[in-house]
């Protein structure tokens, strides 16, 4: 019977540093993989990093598009400037223009482009005589 007391007295006696022991490790758990961990806290700064360059390519799109709204703006039009802007990002032409073939690439439909570096003329414009 003593053999089975002095059981029960280490296992009453190991109990408080096990849950001391159990205590601590989640503590030591969090502080390096929890939430506000070290792991987290080294993520939180690449993500820091990434959106202060975020930031900074946004500022120099700002800065590029008040440049361009600048020469623009006001009494400074300059419509040929604008209307060769627009056609750019359009990917239109005016069909007075005559378009210069440069490279050897292939037209839309797939078939090769006729003569690298040839003058293309546009198709004709029908005419009409005044007072009609």
């Amino acid at each position: 019977m003593s053999f089975a007391i002095s059981i029960k007295r280490r296992v009453r006696a190991s109990i408080p540093p096990l849950i001391f022991l159990a205590v601590a490790s989640y503590f030591a758990w969090n502080a390096t993989r929890g939430d506000r961990g070290l792991v987290a806290q080294q993520q939180d700064r690449l993500d820091l990093v990434a959106a202060q360059a975020q930031l900074a390519h946004a500022n120099e799109d700002v800065a590029q598009w008040q440049n361009r709204l600048q020469g623009i703006g006001g009494r400074t039009l300059d419509l040929d400037a604008l209307d060769g802007q627009a056609r750019s990002m359009l990917n239109l032409v005016d069909p007075a223009d005559r378009v210069v073939m440069m490279g050897n690439g292939t037209a839309a439909s797939g078939l090769p482009a006729a003569d690298p570096g040839s003058v293309i003329a546009p198709a004709p414009m029908p005419t009409t005589t005044a007072g009609q």
